[in-house]
């Protein structure tokens, strides 16, 4: 499941590397995002209300539309912490982790909702099908410099699962996999091993 943004300008790529951060298992969902993480998602939506506002030195912001829809940016990956806790001032529970160059979390690490998650390889063909049927991928979509969750496809007590790494070249800020873990199923804390190896 793949989404992409649209690129930044050279000055918005100025220093971001170094601050960036690694790791994704190939099968699973990403979403692309440029160097400058602007708030494009709300300029989409004028009336909506901030819930942090990304100045200073946020590391991200998170904006919610009168439909209840939420648009996040990242600026740079760091604080996961603190972005579960917005998440969660708006009413998602979430997991999230900022993964270490060369690195992904090994899976599974929970019980998905979704059986592309922590299954074995499929094929492209098979892929499509999982991915039609995906609630995971309904809650959460990439958009112009941010990404947006969609509250309406997740159930009470269910987990919103982020692993966040470098985007690898000049265009993009970062990727992100997605996935919604089972109401009851605890998200194990992510053991990262180097990509390409054994468990992801």
């Amino acid at each position: 499941m793949w989404a992409s943004i649209p690129p930044a300008t050279p000055e918005d790529l100025s220093g971001a590397r170094r601050r960036l951060l690694d790791g994704m298992h190939p099968r699973r969902r990403v979403v692309t995002v440029p160097r400058l993480a602007i708030a494009a998602g709300v300029a989409a939506g004028v009336a909506a209300t901030a819930l942090v506002a990304g100045t200073g030195t946020s590391a991200y912001a998170v904006s919610k539309s009168p439909d209840g829809t939420l648009t996040v940016t990242l600026s740079e990956l760091r604080d996961p912490e603190g972005l579960e806790a917005e998440l969660g001032k708006a009413g998602i529970n979430a997991d999230v982790t900022f993964l270490a160059p060369g690195t992904h979390c090994v899976a599974p690490r929970f019980t998905g909702v979704d059986e592309s998650y922590g299954g074995p390889p499929v094929g492209p063909e098979e892929l499509r099908k999982q991915v039609a049927r995906a609630r995971s991928f309904k809650a959460i979509r990439g958009g112009p410099g941010a990404f947006q969750i969609f509250p309406e496809y997740i159930r009470p007590h269910e987990t919103l699962v982020l692993e966040f790494s470098d985007g690898e070249n000049a265009e993009v800020l970062w990727r992100m996999g997605s996935w919604l873990a089972k109401a009851g199923s605890p998200v194990k804390p992510c053991v990262p091993a180097a990509l390409g190896g054994l468990g992801g």
